[in-house]
């Protein structure tokens, strides 16, 4: 069993890695796939499942644990010594694990799933990966199943109403619809795209917002969220659905994406926008007078990332059919 401390570079996170002793880093090869496996919070099937991925030829398996342990790791480290399991030392949102998953991945696409899913391991076939690496996107969604096989209305269509912006689920066709942010995190993420537009933000503490800002600034930053229909999830276990009330990250949302807009082809976080933010945020007026400033000087420094301003992305979405 190899342990090693590593301080991350996302927010300076604490963990260790546990296994992975057959890896030759002089070797020169490097995975296809890298399968990063988040931790629903129990013990599920895992050895059953991390037995499956790890039969996918030229792929890597991560898998997160902790902060709390469950005494198995080391068992299942030495029985499967080519799975790296990545220990946290404190909790961390989602989508910081993504970010760090993605940091520490030896492969540019990194597929992102539950340890409650099944996996159609059909669909990771040499030429469907070998086509996604091909026409890259930032991330393809799969099309996702409950524990009655039924599909799921994953698919996440923006659009306004009365001026508040609303998100409607559809359920995925075959055809390849976008969608505004990959459902419950999943999907098959583009690892130079993602670390360029700067992963997931750990600010927002809502697993809703934080999706809800990733592909929001990855739209408006010109990159594309989109349904691969030969990719398929399946879950195992009944799952709860989002919660969207507006907290623990929704102005934060607002003011990096929809008070954004565009002029002569450079994103602007106008000045007037600053009252409206103090009013509507919880943080008080001093604080939220130091955030309105720090995310204006961030707007000003990424200003030509922006390809459009937010209200346009929505005007001009298509709706599927």
């Amino acid at each position: 069993m190899s342990t090693i401390p590593i301080t991350s570079e996302y927010n300076s996170i604490q963990y260790t890695i546990v296994g992975d002793s057959a890896y030759d880093p002089g070797s020169g090869e490097s995975p296809r796939l890298t399968i990063l496996l988040l931790n629903r919070g129990g013990k599920f099937h895992r050895e059953d499942l991390i037995a499956g991925l790890r039969s996918v030829p030229f792929t890597e398996v991560l898998f997160f644990e902790g902060p709390e342990l469950t005494y198995d790791i080391e068992p299942l480290s030495k029985k499967y010594p080519e799975v790296r399991f990545l220990l946290l030392r404190e909790k961390i949102s989602a989508g910081e694990k993504i970010n760090l998953g993605i940091s520490e991945s030896r492969s540019n696409l990194v597929y992102v799933l539950w340890s409650n899913m099944a996996i159609n391991r059909a669909s990771l076939s040499d030429e469907c990966i070998k086509r996604m690496n091909e026409k890259s996107v930032l991330c393809s969604v799969p099309i996702l199943k409950n524990v009655k096989h039924e599909i799921i209305p994953s698919i996440q269509v923006p659009g306004i109403s009365k001026k508040d912006i609303k998100v409607v689920p559809w359920v995925p066709s075959t055809k390849k619809i976008r969608s505004i942010f990959p459902f419950d995190f999943c999907g098959i993420y583009d690892k130079k795209k993602f670390k360029a537009i700067g992963g997931y933000d750990s600010r927002i503490e809502s697993p809703y917002w934080q999706k809800m800002d990733f592909g929001f600034r990855a739209f408006l930053w010109g990159e594309t969220i989109r349904l691969n229909p030969d990719l398929t999830l399946s879950y195992t276990h009944d799952i709860s659905a989002d919660d969207t009330t507006p907290k623990n990250g929704y102005t934060l949302f607002y003011l990096k994406n929809i008070f954004i807009t565009c002029k002569k082809g450079s994103g602007v976080l106008p000045v007037r926008k600053l009252l409206s933010y103090i009013l509507h945020s919880d943080t008080g007026p001093f604080d939220s007078f130091r955030e309105f400033q720090t995310i204006r000087r961030w707007v000003k420094k990424n200003r030509e990332r922006f390809r459009l301003d937010a209200f346009t992305l929505l005007k001009t979405w298509e709706v599927p059919e």
